[in-house]
């Protein structure tokens, strides 16, 4: 590919919608310096409502990626062993502002299989109970539907390839084919889903599972979970929520109605965990899921898959270029047909992560690419949603991702986010899940032209300030 001839495309292709963005984001920020939306100012008697967004996006499809709760328990002396009720409130309030419907939150249980020592009986109850705040209170008040993530997060502590380690041979209310990992997970799962019952709309089974980060020093990076396991994971958890026979107990489980979708998958594939080469493409990876005895004895059984949707992760080269120049609807046009030739041509995707890094530079600050922008983030988020809510098939986009994280600048600089909140490394003895310090408060100190445009898109109005022509 000829980096050259594609950032001159790419460029073309968006010279309108700069042009449009013009004069809402060089304003905006000239005026604001990026330190209060202008949403959220009363418009001024220069001000007029901007034009409505090009295309129609359907209010359901606008999600995105939150701070996970879990991160903000006990970080504000005003609550002490309580959530950060300040900052998830304020968290609230901007989302909703948004127009946002959708949230994606992480559970996260940091509790390994074989913790030493011993953890308490009820301690895993208790970081589950983490998320009470956001799911009993504020995402009822602002209408915010929940999409729970259930990934490896659930039993922190404990490297994901153990899932995939036998024997499977578990005593388990599960059944057959299962080891401690499953088995462990699986009864951590069905207990955030009896917590929480219909408050959480959907769950995400696993994510990234065919691309697996470094767990270790010196261990296996990039492999996979076997998707046979992965299905029948999936399977058994899919059974339980729907009451299908045989079960441990009368009592329907709290995930009875939720949606039940496939973790999001990375679209660079699957390696040997030793070097860069894919050997297994995202889309293999899927019909390899549906090709296994779990998928197809559920369906032979069921008349039906054990899944309400597909989770993917359609990340263009580099997170530079549009769905527009193929890349990510060429990842989406590839795991349809591997849908279509598996026998499952009508479920829906879920784009359980999609976003742009305002702090990568693709070659480096002495190389010829430009690096990213806001701008920039502004205009793929625009081309994001509008794009692929034209095609059909796409059911929820989540953003990702609400705030920026660690590290804050340098080569690796994670500024995902549509607001920048104040955050720092923690002094000796300070309590900061995660390794950084939030502004207690939540208040973002920056907030990026995307998130003016994400609102557009949302349907809410946006103001743009004119200013008279002091001089020539």
């Amino acid at each position: 590919m000829d980096r050259n001839n594609v950032q001159a495309r790419y460029e073309v292709r968006h010279g309108r919608l700069m042009r449009r963005l013009g004069i809402i984001l060089a304003v905006w920020l000239a005026a604001a310096g990026g330190m209060m939306p202008a949403p959220l100012i009363s418009p001024a008697v220069a001000q007029e409502p901007s034009m409505p967004a090009p295309a129609s996006v359907p209010p359901d499809m606008m999600g995105i990626v939150i701070r996970d709760p879990w991160f903000d328990f006990d970080t504000n002396p005003a609550f002490p062993g309580q959530s950060n009720k300040t900052f998830q409130d304020r968290m609230g309030a901007v989302l909703a502002q948004m127009g946002v419907r959708w949230v994606r939150l992480d559970f996260r249980i940091a509790a390994p299989l074989d913790a030493d020592p011993r953890l308490p009986p009820d301690f895993i109850e208790r970081e589950i109970a983490r998320n009470d705040y956001f799911i009993n209170e504020v995402a009822p008040r602002y209408g915010f539907k929940v999409l729970g993530l259930l990934s490896f997060d659930l039993i922190q502590g404990t490297d994901a390839h153990v899932l995939n380690t036998g024997p499977f041979t578990e005593t388990s209310i599960y059944g057959g084919g299962v080891n401690r990992y499953m088995d462990e997970w699986l009864t951590r799962a069905l207990m955030i889903a009896d917590r929480y019952g219909e408050r959480v709309a959907a769950y995400q089974v696993l994510n990234e599972q065919n691309r697996l980060p470094q767990y270790l020093p010196g261990g296996p990076a990039g492999d996979g979970i076997e998707p046979v396991i992965v299905a029948r994971m999936v399977t058994k958890l899919y059974r339980f929520c729907r009451g299908i026979p045989p079960l441990p107990r009368p009592e329907r489980y709290g995930c009875a109605t939720a949606a039940i979708i496939l973790g999001g998958l990375h679209p660079r594939g699957a390696t040997d965990g030793w070097s860069d080469q894919t050997i297994l493409t995202d889309a293999d990876y899927l019909k390899q899921i549906y090709a296994s005895e779990p998928f197809q004895g559920f369906r032979d059984a069921n008349s039906r898959w054990p899944i309400d949707g597909i989770g993917y992760h359609p990340y263009p080269e580099e997170i530079r270029l549009s769905p527009n120049d193929a890349l990510v609807d060429r990842g989406l046009n590839r795991m349809r047909a591997a849908l279509v030739e598996a026998g499952d041509p009508n479920v829906p995707f879920w784009i359980t992560e999609i976003g742009y890094n305002v702090g990568f530079d693709v070659d480096g600050p002495r190389g010829p690419m430009p690096p990213q922008t806001e701008a920039g983030q502004a205009a793929f988020l625009h081309d994001v949603y509008v794009s692929l809510a034209a095609r059909g098939d796409v059911a929820r986009i989540f953003w990702f991702k609400y705030e920026d994280f660690p590290p804050a600048d340098g080569p690796n600089a994670q500024r995902w986010g549509l607001v920048r909140i104040p955050f720092r490394a923690p002094q000796p003895g300070e309590n900061c899940p995660g390794g950084a310090c939030y502004a207690v408060d939540g208040e973002p100190e920056r907030w990026r032209p995307a998130y003016l445009i994400y609102r557009e898109i949302a349907g809410l109005p946006v103001y743009r300030q004119h200013f008279p022509i002091m001089a020539r």
